[in-house]
């Protein structure tokens, strides 16, 4: 009897002192902050937006570039990989279309980049009208959801009004530096170029042409292989030769490039 207590009582000391141990593994736990586990799993954090990359240092005027290109080299004809790739909805372009030389700009609307180039480029184009045509193509910011609802509002005035329209509405919001853009400021400077209002603004908030917007983000890094906004593509339909720009640029820098490719 007196053997049969005394393993019992050894039991009992045993598991006390599992039953201690188990408790202060988890007490521990719970102070070095293991207590969460008991909640489920941790919710999945927000996703940091991504902003397309632009070209430093930041600038507030294109003369700021000077020091920026000072002794730049041109670029080197492309990778023979890399190709400018066709669009499935109406190109925005701008100037003689049967020049040899295209200039494709890939570029978000709100970037104070393009913004400040913008006014630049259409005297170069003017200026070299004859053997140059401007191609603009969508690139918005990861996530940038301004970006994105400029480019669709600039797809929505050309489906109402045509190419012309698209390059007069472009140069209205490209006239000041703005990166909000948002749907009424849209739809205001729309109407300016004469543009439905209802119409306009029922693209834009249903996102009737996201995909064109998407589309050209998309093509412009797996085919041709951009990856900083803004860039421009120079491409010679002629022989084929391209060059490819990231960032801004003095514009003699675009015209030595424009030379360089057209030989």
């Amino acid at each position: 009897m007196m053997e049969s207590q005394g393993r019992t009582k050894v039991w009992f000391i045993v598991a006390l002192c599992l039953l201690v141990l188990v408790g202060g593994y988890f007490f521990a736990e719970w102070l070095m902050g293991g207590r969460e586990r008991f909640r489920g799993a941790a919710p999945d954090q927000p996703p940091v937006p991504l902003i397309a990359p632009v070209a430093y240092p930041v600038i507030e005027d294109l003369e700021e570039v000077a020091q920026y290109t000072q002794d730049k080299p041109l670029p080197v004809e492309a990778d023979y990989s890399l190709y400018l790739p066709e669009t499935t909805h109406p190109e925005h372009t701008r100037g003689n279309i049967s020049n040899d030389i295209i200039l494709v700009e890939y570029a978000g609307i709100t970037s104070l980049y393009t913004q400040i180039v913008h006014s630049r480029l259409i005297d170069f184009v003017e200026k070299n009208g004859d053997r140059l045509y401007w191609i603009f193509r969508h690139y918005p910011g990861d996530r940038n959801e301004a970006d994105f609802r400029a480019g669709q509002a600039t797809e929505c005035i050309t489906e109402q009004l045509g190419n012309d329209a698209f390059w007069l509405f472009l140069d209205v919001l490209l006239e000041e530096r703005n990166s909000a853009m948002t749907v009424d400021y849209l739809v205001s400077k729309g109407t300016q170029v004469g543009a439905d209002e209802s119409i306009l603004r029922a693209c834009i908030e249903e996102e009737q042409l996201y995909d064109y917007v998407l589309l050209d983000e998309r093509t412009a890094v797996t085919e041709a292989g951009i990856y900083v906004a803004p860039s421009f593509i120079f491409l010679n339909r002629r022989t084929n030769s391209m060059r490819i720009i990231e960032g801004i640029n003095k514009m003699e820098y675009m015209q030595a490039v424009l030379d360089d490719v057209a030989k």
